[in-house]
């Protein structure tokens, strides 16, 4: 028989599992957490704050993501050809800007990179919006000491992890945890998350422009 039919059932049984184990991780999702986390940022929008976020690695990217998504799609998505008389998000994303973040690093080292851009830019009332696998734990320090920074200076902070949670856990105004042992789960299902929460967002938004 043709090995390639093998390789073919092998495929399939992996995919079959693969989505199996996301269906069982996003059922259980704290969903109120979700809710509030929606809550928060809706407020940082109607109090024309900031939201500044920030990840490493693969969560970088999601970082950045979810501030470009925030700054643009809530008030002006791909179906709208004129620009909103409603404004997106105040929203940055400190790994956005390789010359800033690596002068910190060159400067103040790994761990107070984040902390160093924040002490500019971040404000009492604004927000961090922080995503890690790990939750800030072992290699993530920079996450931990910027929720730190944020504390002093009375902004809010939220959590994007997998795992266990980590430090931000515990140490987030709000935290979305993805319950899995498993860096390609977290961080895929990161993405769903937000998604969902910027589709909120924007229906949110755009019920203000029909008041």
């Amino acid at each position: 028989m043709d090995a390639r039919w093998f390789m073919m059932e092998d495929n399939l049984n992996y995919i079959e599992k693969y989505i199996e184990e996301t269906k069982e991780i996003i059922e259980k999702i704290d969903k109120k957490e979700i809710d509030n986390f929606i809550k928060i940022l809706y407020d940082i929008w109607k109090k024309d704050k900031k939201v500044i976020t920030a990840g490493n690695g693969g969560s970088a990217s999601t970082a950045s993501h979810f501030a470009s998504d925030l700054a643009k799609t809530v008030s002006n998505d791909s179906s709208k050809k004129e620009i909103s008389s409603l404004k997106g998000f105040k929203s940055i994303c400190m790994n956005d800007n390789p010359s800033l973040l690596t002068a910190w690093i060159n400067d103040s080292g790994w761990e107070n990179a984040y902390s160093g851009i924040l002490n500019t830019f971040l404000e009492k009332e604004d927000a961090i919006l922080l995503i890690s696998v790990h939750g800030g734990s072992g290699w993530s320090g920079n996450l931990v000491k910027a929720i730190e920074t944020a504390r002093s200076k009375g902004a809010k902070v939220l959590g994007l992890v997998g795992f266990d949670g980590g430090q931000m856990k515990t140490l987030s105004d709000v935290c979305i945890t993805i319950p899995k042992d498993s860096t390609p789960h977290t961080e895929g299902i990161h993405l769903v998350i937000q998604h969902l929460i910027v589709e909120r967002l924007r229906q949110l938004i755009n019920e203000e422009e029909e008041k």
